[in-house]
């Protein structure tokens, strides 16, 4: 795969590597700490059909610039498979008993992962001879859920006043977040995965309801490439929508820091 001329693997600790999985797609980028401009962002699909640990091995095997050492290798996992638990209530005795109550399918190697200033843990799964290769052949690499970089990342997004309720709604690739704040304290976040619009819709609205959520006063920020109609129906009721704008610094990069998911962009900045 061509990676740019300023990119030079033969000082890879210099650089940052975040590796993005989802279930029909691996994505990767270089990012140096000092030097935004040489930002890189490489992306392929396949069928999401096909077993998703065979081809993680041979995008592995075949792009073996990745077990390089680098100064910090990322992990990031994206998919609908996780919980947030409140750290206080949290046992690392018991979060698979906890996590297959609330889930439908069996966990694999579960992950739990401290989101910031909101002492929330959130607890996410990753199949086991997944985690078990990319273990082994990257190069100390630290998981992260997508929803936790993205929670990380909105919290002090938007024009927020101490007491404003916001939602925020990232779209991509077919999966649609949607994370919730009441002043600085998250209270949801939730991730729904090809889901028709009228669904997307629904969903929107209902836990806006839920929350209790002023339809005058408090905002929606949106953020990645939403089907028009969840924009044109979702005015119907709430006056306060705005499109989230990437951070300025990124503008002043290049065109891959443009393309790149809010999630992987928390890990450059």
């Amino acid at each position: 795969m061509f990676l740019p001329e300023n990119i030079d693997l033969g000082h890879s600790e210099k650089y940052i590597l975040s590796i993005r999985i989802k279930p029909d797609g691996f994505m990767f980028s270089f990012s140096e700490p000092e030097n935004g401009k040489s930002y890189c962002l490489r992306e392929t699909t396949f069928s999401a059909n096909d077993k998703l640990l065979s081809n993680i091995q041979r995008i592995i095997f075949d792009l073996n610039f990745l077990t390089q050492e680098f100064l910090q290798t990322n992990v990031v996992i994206v998919s609908s498979d996780y919980e947030l638990v409140p750290a206080s209530c949290f046992n690392m005795k018991k979060k698979e008993q906890l996590y297959n109550f609330t889930h439908y399918g069996k966990a694999g190697h579960l992950i739990s992962d401290l989101t910031g200033k909101q002492d929330i843990i959130t607890l996410f799964n990753v199949e086991k001879e997944i985690f078990e290769f990319l273990s082994r052949n990257l190069w100390n690499p630290r998981f992260f859920h997508h929803s936790s970089l993205l929670v990380n990342f909105f919290e002090n997004k938007g024009t927020v006043t101490s007491s404003e309720s916001r939602m925020y709604l990232n779209f991509h690739n077919g999966f649609m977040d949607i994370i919730c704040f009441s002043g600085s304290k998250l209270i949801h976040c939730l991730t729904y995965e090809n889901e028709p619009v009228t669904n997307q819709i629904y969903f929107i609205l209902k836990l806006w309801e839920n929350c209790g959520f002023n339809q005058q006063e408090d905002c929606i920020y949106i953020t990645g490439k939403p089907d028009e109609l969840v924009i044109i129906r979702l005015q119907e009721y709430i006056k306060n929508i705005e499109r989230l704008s990437s951070p300025s610094e990124i503008y002043l990069w290049n065109e891959d820091a443009q393309k790149a998911p809010a999630d992987l962009l928390v890990l450059a900045l």
